[in-house]
C-alpha cells in the first residue's frame, strides 16, 4: 500500500501510522493486514491472468503447428494436390482485397454517373472606379 510518493521505503505499519495518525497496534495491525492482504489478491489475479493468456497463446501455437503438420503430410501422400482450407488470415486479407475492388468499382461508376462541369468563362476582374465626394 503506497500512501504517498516520498514514503515508499517505510514499513508499511510506519505509513500507515503517518497517514492516519496514532492509533492503537491493533488498528495498525488490521490495515496493514488488509493492504497486504489486496496486494497479494492483486499479485495473485496477475499471475493467473497471465497464465491464462500463456496457456491460449501455447495452444493456439500446438493447433497451428499440428494444422500445417497434417497439411504437409497430405501434400506429400497425394503429390501436393491438396485442396486446404485457407486460414482465418487469409479469409481476411482476401476479404479486405474483395472490399477495395469493389469500392474502386463503386468510385469508377460514381465518377461516370456524374454529368461534366459545364464550360464557363473564367472569373474577370471588375474595373475599380474611384469616386470622390
Amino acid at each position: 500500500m503506497q500512501i504517498n510518493g516520498y514514503s515508499g521505503n517505510l514499513p508499511l505499519s510506519t505509513q500507515v501510522i503517518n497517514k492516519y495518525g496514532p492509533a492503537n497496534p491493533e488498528q495498525v495491525n488490521k490495515a496493514v493486514d488488509a493492504a497486504s492482504d489486496r496486494v497479494d489478491e492483486r499479485q495473485q489475479s496477475r499471475e493467473l491472468s497471465q497464465a491464462g493468456k500463456r496457456d491460449a497463446a501455447a495452444q493456439i501455437y500446438s493447433a497451428n503447428t499440428q494444422q500445417r503438420q497434417i497439411e504437409t503430410y497430405l501434400a506429400v501422400a497425394s503429390e501436393g494436390e491438396v485442396d486446404s482450407q485457407p486460414s482465418p488470415l487469409e479469409n481476411a486479407a482476401e476479404l479486405s482485397e474483395l472490399k477495395t475492388r469493389n469500392d474502386r468499382a463503386q468510385n469508377i461508376a460514381d465518377i461516370a454517373s456524374r454529368p461534366e462541369r459545364p464550360e464557363t468563362d473564367p472569373a474577370r476582374p471588375e474595373p475599380y472606379v474611384a469616386t470622390y465626394a
